[in-house]
C-alpha cells in the first residue's frame, strides 16, 4: 500500500512537474520564438531543474508542439463549448456573440497569437504542422459562419480569406502590442470595459448589420 502511494506520488509530481514545462513553454515560445527560447530558461521559468526537460521530452520541437497543443486546445474547448451552446440560435445573433468571445480570448490569452505570429513568417516543417493541425479547423469554422451569414443575404465586403485574416489581426491587435497600445492611448488594453469596447467596435467594423 505505502509503496503504491509512493508511485502515484511520484506520477503526480510527474505529471505536474510537466504541465509547469508547457506553461512556461508556451509564454517563452510567445515571447522569443522557437529560435530564441532556450530549454534552459524554459525550465529556469517553470521553475524545475534543466534535466526536468529532456525527461519529459524528446527534444525542444517536442516541448513547442505540447505548447501549441495546450494554448489551441484551449481554444478549441472554449469556442466549442460555446458553439454547442448556442446550438439553434439565428445565425446573425450566434456570429456576433461569437465575434465578442474571439476578442475576449484574444485579451485573456495573448500567447495565442503571438505564439503563432512568431512562427508564421518562415514556411517550415512547425509552421506545416501548426496549420494543418490547428489553424485549417479554425479557418474552416469561419468559412462555414461566413457561408451562413451569405446565404442569409448579408453580403461580406471582401472574400473569405481576407476577411479571416482581417479580423483576426484586427481582434489581437491590442494585445499583442499592449505596451505599444498603452503608451500611444494611455489606456490599458486588457480593462474589461475596453475589451468590451474593442468587441463591439469589431462587430461594428466588419458586420455593421449584426448590430442592427
Amino acid at each position: 500500500m505505502a509503496d503504491g502511494n509512493r508511485t502515484r506520488g511520484t506520477q503526480q509530481r510527474a505529471r505536474e512537474t510537466r504541465d509547469r514545462l508547457v506553461d512556461a513553454a508556451l509564454h517563452e515560445f510567445a515571447e522569443k520564438g522557437f529560435a530564441g527560447a532556450s530549454t534552459r530558461a524554459i525550465a529556469a521559468r517553470a521553475g524545475v531543474a534543466q534535466s526536468a526537460v529532456p525527461y519529459h521530452f524528446t527534444n525542444k520541437e517536442a516541448l513547442w508542439k505540447a505548447a501549441a497543443d495546450r494554448i489551441f486546445g484551449l481554444f478549441q474547448e472554449r469556442f466549442g463549448a460555446r458553439v454547442v451552446g448556442l446550438s439553434g440560435v439565428d445565425v446573425v445573433t450566434r456570429a456576433r456573440l461569437l465575434l465578442v468571445d474571439l476578442v475576449r480570448f484574444a485579451a485573456a490569452h495573448p500567447e495565442l497569437h503571438r505564439f503563432a505570429q512568431l512562427e508564421s513568417g518562415t514556411r517550415t516543417e512547425r509552421l506545416e504542422w501548426l496549420v494543418e493541425t490547428h489553424v485549417r479547423p479554425l479557418v474552416a469554422f469561419l468559412r462555414g459562419l461566413l457561408a451562413e451569414l451569405e446565404a442569409s443575404g448579408m453580403a461580406l465586403s471582401a472574400s473569405p480569406d481576407h476577411v479571416f485574416y482581417l479580423i483576426l489581426g484586427a481582434a489581437n491587435a491590442p494585445y499583442v502590442h499592449a505596451a505599444e497600445f498603452e503608451l500611444v492611448m494611455g489606456k490599458d488594453p486588457f480593462a474589461k470595459a475596453l475589451v468590451d469596447e474593442h468587441a463591439e467596435a469589431i462587430v461594428r467594423l466588419f458586420f455593421p448589420e449584426l448590430t442592427s
